[in-house]
């Protein structure tokens, strides 16, 4: 990767196209101005230490390079939200069906069609507002958590102290130009990128682009070949702590390190959310079948009746029949619920969307400073007497090293606690605020507690003090001690440079002399401590005599007249910033979920690796810990030997060397891997790699240096308390409480939200199947349509709706964090679900609904053979349709009958969505354990079924949605149904547990297991698609099976002939009364039937002849009896032997105008004696079957029981 002269970016940014300029952004500063001397930065950049640049030539460069300005940022785009969520894809498509609905309004006001115009406007209006509501709702939700600002607007300072013609100016920031000689004091910000030439204890805060909370003490050489880690250089943006400097501005604008991230963040565009993939997958598939099958209706419905209206009902009903209207609404308030749900677990989602992302996550990039750790310097051990102390261990205080130690640690210190904290308790230290730099934050809180240092330094004072310099790197005070009433010296600082200036050490015993072997020895517990990835500081005294050092001697730390040499070394004290609580317990959570953590930090290796093992990225040995073992260089570990390692922690250095298809080869060859000293560009290029590997990736970061990445990452994580603006604005969500514990709650969280629109979608698509084929059906076979678009309308968007919703409400299934990330190929609606949906529990749903529907036709005398090809006749007010007994039905009573078979087949539709959200609250673990605990769920359950009551039973809603009530016994026609779903799915999830727990105990894996089955080799997966087509098939048949015994011939008269399937039940026969009858329909005697012995139907066409046996129950005589029916007029006799010996033989006649009319004879004492004849039309019987009525006659006769036949009509 070549870098490129800063001095030259700027123009050529602007020169070039948008991805060119991301291709500059993208490159690494490599550039050469801090290896140059001063005299040879007056001649690159024309300028004069001394002098400055002339008025004219800053003019000219200016001109040249532009304003010293980064290119304004556009706020939120809230019209792009907002048109996002008013005219997506899904949106688009309702949008569609909206028009076609107010166009086929428009038409009916001038064009007779078979639904009202009304029926149309209803549905238009229904669905704009259900898109523009949510739409609505989703923009509120989304634009309420965007950023406002940009957040680079306040690392820009306004005015810079220049030279120019020898005169010093006060400038505004924006006009400094290359070559600008500036001076910069503490208390402001670095105005560009500065290369330092002259300075005093000039320290600024570069964590916001390197990730170091450390301060970075400045100086004029050349420190590294890195400019990000020579400490001649001073970068825009950065705050100075203390100090002054003098530089030469070496970049502005969008050419500095800074600019060129802010020109990143900017110009980045974000990659589509896995859920907007599957979103947008989901709505294609189902968008296509919809549109592709209602334009075959419309084709095909136009052939055949040369009639555009009638096929553009089609073509409406089978469009709004497989797109589900309620499905916006339900995806917008699952997400927003989630949303709310993460927020209270301190994770702030700014987009809804976002919030599955993150349990799509199969990669975490993770930031060190302050996600994995508490971005808090803390002590971690103490060394004196030649042992390493853990910070809580207590047991040694009172010996005389560590009591020492502890005494120089309290005294030489600069660090203050803020004087609005003196009054905090006590006992809440480790929360009062310090003013010092981290390292003696860490001394002062830890002795504050264990020592009481503020006591001890009050009443020891401070009277002489050499601050700490990184040219020196140590730092002496000199207290005035009240116990020996005389003056103690203490110098601490970097240990082997401390080390150095001791000729005795101390120890319990005593002190000693400091021999070449001891310091060896003192030096190796240094290594080790540093490599555990702790900071260490060293600590010597030296006891000033009484008799050269009296009470009120004038120290000059200036001509040093005190010892600065042969002092006693006493020990060290290491710090670190610290893992998180729990911070282990976490990352095994995601490793057992199949997430891969790499954390990417700008911390050296050593620190990295340390706090790696310490948070458990990396568990297994790399070449670092080789190296330290073997005290070599990690660039000496032989390479076969780094081959053997499956952790490895790569370097900024090491990466830059490295080409895109080697990351990636690493990326494969390590499973644990840790970045360091990485580069704001370098983490960018981090996250391109993995998600070119198809890895959906999260990013955490807290600084300026962390947003580009966290733009570019699939969602980005900013941390709430320590991140800057420039990060929470890049990221898509936020941390309020900077720990990555809950991250991995907003993972289990995602995945349950997954989860949930999983079973919300496949409980939404499964009504779609009974609500499409009535279509089919009203097309094919020209029956009466069952389900009117109305009622489609009042399932999608009314009576499904809360149902559907309540799902989000479902918690996380107990294995949801023990099985991997989803992978890209797993959609949100596959081909399993689709068949679950459409072919198996949709199919039920419509078994349901026709079977409720057929019922309410019989109980009026209409068997399903007499609904079939009547519908242009049942469509034509002008006509009359008779049903299967011949009744005669107008127009207005046939319309009002077919409202309440449409009413029953909408209630029984509505009774198996309430099983199908029952089965759809778990998709592995049985009911009986899940249980009934989604309050929800329930009240929801229960407001659907008052719903369907309200809508059958009000005549405000029979009037709007165009529904009739219904028998009370007929609202529970269903219930068979209800029940054989559950059950049925109860058994379908036992089964796959089963298969499961076999596979595991077999220790063979799932998704690569392959067995023997029906004399082949199968793998699992195929085993699964062929049990379900086989699990649909059994529940295919018990649909049909629940059908006839829940109604006994119900399939007579559907062409089954001899197969008919008929049964001996009691016939109950009335006439159900139909509001508007012309003639009132008389209730017939209750018959009572007796066992049928034979039952031979011929033909059953309602033209028919057959002949059947009787038997008598007292003497067991059998007679012939035969029956014919022509013209519409039944003819029948038969004859019985009585117990008297007589026979008594019934002549009779049945029609629907005469009534039924019978003559009996009887042997030996023969005459003929009407019967009182019922002059009313035949009824239908309250089972579709037709018995003969009773017989009343003249003379007195024995009880028989008469015959109850299964007619095949």
């Amino acid at each position: 990767m070549r870098g490129r002269s800063t001095t030259s970016l700027a123009p050529q940014m602007r020169a070039g196209n948008h991805e060119s300029q991301l291709n500059v952004l993208k490159e690494e500063p490599l550039t050469a101005v801090h290896f140059l001397s001063p005299s040879q930065l007056e001649v690159v950049f024309r300028t004069n230490i001394n002098t400055g640049l002339t008025a004219s030539l800053a003019e000219e460069l200016l001109e040249l390079y532009g304003p010293n300005t980064f290119k304004e940022e556009k706020g939120p785009r809230y019209w792009k939200i907002l048109r996002r969520n008013l005219f997506g894809w899904f949106q688009c498509v309702l949008w569609a069906g909206a028009i076609l609905n107010f166009i086929g309004y428009v038409c009916s006001l001038y064009i007779y069609t078979e639904h009202s115009g009304k029926d149309y406007l209803y549905l238009g209006g229904v669905i704009t507002a259900t898109v523009v509501g949510t739409g609505l709702f989703g923009f509120y939700q989304e634009a309420r958590n965007m950023a406002v600002m940009s957040g680079f607007e306040k690392m820009i300072p306004s005015y810079a102290t220049v030279v120019r013609d020898g005169m010093k100016l006060g400038v505004p920031t924006s006009e400094l130009v290359i070559g600008d000689v500036v001076e910069m004091f503490g208390g402001e910000i670095v105005p560009a990128d500065i290369r330092v030439v002259t300075c005093t204890n000039f320290k600024t805060d570069m964590s916001a682009l390197t990730g170091e909370s450390k301060l970075v003490t400045h100086r004029p050489e050349c420190t590294h070949s890195n400019p990000l880690e020579s400490k001649n250089m001073a970068y825009y943006g950065c705050p100075i702590s203390e100090g002054t400097a003098t530089g030469v501005v070496v970049a502005t604008g969008e050419g500095t390190e800074m600019g060129k991230i802010a020109g990143l963040v900017s110009g980045l565009e974000k990659t589509k959310t896995p859920i907007a993939k599957e979103i947008t997958h989901f709505i294609k598939l189902i968008c296509g079948v919809a549109f592709t099958m209602g334009f075959i209706f419309f084709a095909m419905v136009f052939y055949m009746e040369r009639n555009w209206i009638s096929a553009l009902q089609y073509m409406l009903g089978i469009i709004l029949a497989n797109v589900p209207e309620g499905l916006i609404v339900t995806l917008t308030v699952c997400m927003t619920l989630s949303a709310n749900n993460l927020k209270k677990k301190n994770c702030l989602a700014k987009t809804l969307q976002a919030v599955e992302t993150l349990g799509s996550t199969s990669c975490i990039c993770s930031d060190k400073t302050g996600t994995l750790t508490e971005n808090k310097m803390s002590v971690a051990h103490l060394y004196c007497n030649f042992t390493i102390f853990d910070k809580n261990d207590h047991s040694h205080v009172s010996q005389p090293a560590y009591a020492t130690l502890c005494l120089a640690a309290s005294l030489n210190l600069r660090a203050v606690f803020a004087p609005d904290e003196e009054e905090v308790d006590d006992d809440q230290i480790h929360k009062k605020k310090i003013i010092g730099d981290a390292s003696e934050q860490a001394i002062l809180r830890y002795m504050e507690i264990n020592r009481s240092a503020m006591q001890t330094r009050n009443g020891n004072p401070k009277v002489a003090e050499i601050p700490f310099s990184s040219a020196y790197k140590y730092q002496v005070t000199i207290h005035e001690m009240q116990a020996t009433n005389s003056y103690y010296l203490i110098m601490k600082g970097a240990p082997e440079i401390i080390l150095e200036y001791c000729l005795r050490l101390l120890t319990d015993e005593g002190d000693a002399e400091l021999n070449p072997e001891l310091k060896k020895e003192i030096k190796a517990s240094f290594i080790k401590l540093a490599n555990m990835g702790e900071r260490v500081i060293g600590y010597c005294d030296y006891n000033l005599p009484v008799h050269e050092y009296p009470i009120g001697y004038i120290f000059d730390t200036e001509r040093k007249n005190f010892p600065m040499e042969n002092f006693r070394f006493i020990g060290a004290i290491s710090m670190i910033d610290p893992p998180r609580k729990d911070i282990e317990k976490c990352i095994a959570l995601c490793r057992q979920a199949g997430i891969r953590v790499i954390m990417v930090t700008g911390d050296h290796p050593v620190t990295a690796l340390a706090i790696s093992k310490k948070c458990g990225t990396i568990t297994q040995p790399n070449a670092y810990e080789y190296a330290f073992e073997h005290h070599i260089e990690v660039a000496d570990v032989p390479e076969h030997v780094k081959n053997k390692f499956q952790s490895a922690v790569i370097t900024g250095n090491q990466l830059r060397k490295m080409t895109s298809n080697e990351l990636k080869a690493a990326f494969t060859r390590y499973s644990e891997i840790t970045f360091a000293r990485t580069s704001p560009q370098q983490k960018l290029t981090i996250v391109e790699t993995l998600q070119s590997l198809k890895h959906v990736v999260a990013v955490t970061g807290d600084g300026v240096n962390d947003s580009p990445a966290l733009k570019k990452a699939d969602i980005g994580i900013a941390m709430g308390i320590t991140g800057t603006e420039v990060s929470k604005r890049a990221a898509d969500m936020i941390l309020l409480d900077d720990n990555f514990g809950s991250i991995v709650l907003g993972i289990k969280e995602g995945r349950r939200i997954f989860d949930n629109l999983k079973k919300t979608i496949a409980y939404t698509l499964t009504s779609n199947t009974p609500e499409m084929l009535p279509f089919v059906l009203y097309a094919i076979l020209e029956i009466p349509l069952p389900m009117t678009l109305i009622m489609i309308l009042v399932i999608n968007v009314g009576t499904d709706l809360m149902p559907a919703m309540s799902l989000a409400y479902e918690t996380s299934e107990q294995d949801i964090m023990s099985i991997p990330p989803r992978k890209t190929t797993d959609h949100l609606v596959n081909g399993v679900l689709i068949y679950m949906a459409y072919f198996q529990v949709g199919m039920i749903q419509f078994f349901a609904g026709m079977y409720a529907y057929l019922v309410v036709f019989a109980q009026h005398g209409f068997f399903p053979a007499s609904l079939m090809y009547v519908r242009s006749a049942w469509e034509d007010p002008s006509s009359n349709v008779k049903n299967t007994i011949g009744t005669v039905w107008n127009y207005e009573n046939r319309k009002f009958l077919e409202r309440k078979a449409q009413t029953a087949y909408f209630v029984a539709v509505c009774w198996t969505q309430v099983s199908d959200v029952i089965i759809c609250k778990t998709r592995r673990i049985s009911l009986l354990k899940k249980g009934m605990t989604n309050h929800v769920l329930n009240i929801s359950i229960i407001i659907d079924l008052l719903a369907a009551a309200a809508v059958t039973y009000i005549p405000i809603c029979n009037e709007i949605f165009g529904t009739a009530p219904i028998e009370a016994a007929d609202f529970f026609l269903a219930i068979p149904f209800f029940v054989l779903m559950i059950v049925a799915d109860e058994v379908r999830r036992f089964v796959i547990r089963r298969v499961k727990e076999l596979v595991q105990i077999l220790g063979v894996a799932i998704d690569s297991c392959a067995f023997i089955y029906a004399g082949r080799v199968w793998t699992l997966p195929v085993f699964y698609r062929r049990t379900t087509v086989m699990y649909a098939k059994l529940l295919m048949v018990c649909c049909l099976v629940s059908a006839a015994v829940a109604a006994p011939g119900i399939y007579d008269g559907l062409g089954l002939g001899g197969h008919a399937i008929s049964y001996a039940a009691p016939a109950i026969s009335y006439a159900a009364p139909v509001a508007h009858s012309i003639a009132p329909i008389q209730p017939i005697v209750k018959a009572v039937a007796a066992p049928v012995v034979r039952a031979e139907p011929v033909d059953p066409n309602p033209a028919y002849s057959f002949a059947y046996g009787v038997q008598d129950p007292s003497t067991g005589d059998h007679k012939d009896a035969q029956e014919t029916l022509q013209n519409g007029v039944v003819h029948g006799s038969y004859s019985l032997v009585e117990p008297d010996g007589h026979i008594r033989k019934v002549t009779y006649t049945a029609d629907h105008v005469n009534g039924f009319n019978a003559v009996v004879q009887r042997t030996g004492n023969a005459h003929a004696a009407p019967v009182a004849v019922a002059h009313a039309p035949v009824a239908v019987g309250h089972a579709p079957l037709l018995a003969p009525a009773p017989v009343a006659v003249a003379a007195p006769v024995a009880k028989l029981t008469l015959p109850a036949i299964g007619h095949p009509w």
